[in-house]
């Protein structure tokens, strides 16, 4: 049986928080922590970006590469 897959393109989610809930390193890392299942980077700006976890054909690719 042949399967085939269509990648699906996922765009990030931007999050713009005001200054009372701005987060200092220790805290994002924290947050990054309980969040472990999503990518979160933080911008020179101080936006966290959030994308979503890779599907199982990147994980594939991946594990191919190794």
């Amino acid at each position: 049986m042949t399967v085939a897959t269509t990648p699906v393109e996922t765009n990030p989610i931007v999050l713009r928080m005001p200054p009372a809930l701005d987060m200092d390193d220790d805290q994002f890392f924290e947050f990054c922590q309980i969040n472990r299942d999503l990518r979160i980077e933080r911008t020179s700006e101080g936006e966290i970006i959030v994308m979503p976890p890779t599907g199982s054909g990147t994980g594939g690719r991946n594990f191919s590469l190794n």
